[in-house]
């Protein structure tokens, strides 16, 4: 029983670490960054596309500037295929 409790906590952290993966944000001009996220338990891209909104917002705002979006794109998942992911470059003014 130890065991199987053992391996089910492990197998638990190893899901939960592949969940998704994301680019961070990352500078591409002068206060012009791009952020990417890809979600291998979600749907949606347009969920991602939210949350990098959010959280580029935040990043902005955390500088003492505004959060402006420039450009995104957002696919959704596809079986056997491609998780749901998304991509936003944005400006902080």
């Amino acid at each position: 029983m130890k065991n199987l409790l053992i391996i089910t906590a492990i197998s638990a952290l190893i899901l939960a670490g592949c969940a998704s993966t994301n680019t961070g944000i990352v500078k591409i001009a002068d206060d012009t960054y791009m952020y990417g996220k890809q979600d291998w338990m979600g749907y949606s891209g347009s969920v991602v596309k939210a949350g990098l909104y959010k959280e580029a917002n935040a990043f902005c705002e955390s500088n003492g500037k505004k959060f402006a979006p420039l450009s995104s794109t957002a696919d959704d998942y596809k079986p056997y295929q491609s998780s749901a992911g998304a991509e936003i470059q944005f400006t902080c003014k």
